[in-house]
């Protein structure tokens, strides 16, 4: 004889017919929260500085002409091959050096890395072209047609830029790492002052000093410090957790029918 299966239907009020489903673990739990938190406090510690606005911020200034010389010298700082010859002969007059070409790039060859803390000595080609774009946006001011605020902007994404390329060049995975932090850090910095500046004419101001009712660069490095490590550390502890604390979800389960359900017709 044959054995046939036979198919039982179970009842749903039956404790077998289904088994509760696995509880899971809801993504925004406690340590994802936490991270997200920490995230937020660093943002809202910096928020406060990093956009207070300019004394003159508040009233636009009309349109004026800009430098023709001093848009194309800005230009000419960032681009992959620079011609030091566009630089105006009155604006070497004015700096007192003449730029010239370091590392393939357009460069104050007095400047330097301004910084409160010792930055890697990869950055200093950077640093010095970026000393040369902000020579060229007072150079504009100091004659009456300031360049605008893309000036200041288009110098100091080349600076970011530039830092982080300079950090490729390291072997080590950990010194590059250590390299990048730190080139986030003096960026974010110099972001915040700009912001803070309204990308205007750069002003020089003493590291611990404030200007009226605006903090010191020293509280804005201090604040980049903060968000660039906050950010840091919110963003490995949310992966973290989502990685560790990620669950699956078991369905509910049906009566599987076992060897001996076949019975002999």
């Amino acid at each position: 004889m044959r054995a046939f299966p036979i198919s039982r239907r179970i009842s749903p009020r039956s404790p077998r017919a289904a088994t509760p489903a696995q509880p899971t673990r809801s993504r925004w739990d406690r340590p994802s929260r936490y991270a997200t938190l920490a995230v937020a406090a660093a943002i809202a510690c910096s928020a406060g500085v990093a956009f207070a606005p300019d004394a003159g911020a508040a009233a636009p200034a009309p349109v004026q002409p800009e430098n023709a010389a001093a848009r194309a010298g800005i230009l000419e700082s960032v681009a992959a091959q620079p011609d030091p010859t566009v630089i105006p002969e009155d604006f070497v007059a004015t700096a007192g050096y003449r730029p010239v070409v370091e590392n393939g790039m357009l460069v104050n060859p007095n400047g330097d890395c301004s910084s409160p803390v010792p930055l890697p000595a990869e950055f200093d080609p950077a640093c010095k072209s970026h000393d040369l774009g902000y020579d060229l946006i007072r150079y504009a001011a100091a004659h009456g047609q300031p360049l605008g605020p893309w000036a200041r902007q288009v110098a100091d994404a080349g600076l970011e830029r530039r830092m982080h390329a300079a950090c490729e060049s390291r072997d080590n995975a950990v010194s590059r790492a250590r390299c990048q932090f730190m080139a986030s850090v003096a960026t974010t910095a110099v972001d915040l002052n700009s912001i803070r500046q309204d990308y205007g004419n750069p002003i020089y101001e003493p590291f611990f000093e404030h200007s009226g009712n605006l903090p010191s660069p020293a509280t804005l490095a201090l604040s980049g410090i903060g968000l660039t490590v906050g950010l840091a550390i919110g963003a490995t502890i949310l992966v973290r957790c989502t990685r560790s604390h990620r669950e699956i979800t078991l369905p509910a389960t049906g009566f599987a029918p076992s060897a001996d359900a076949a019975v002999a017709l």
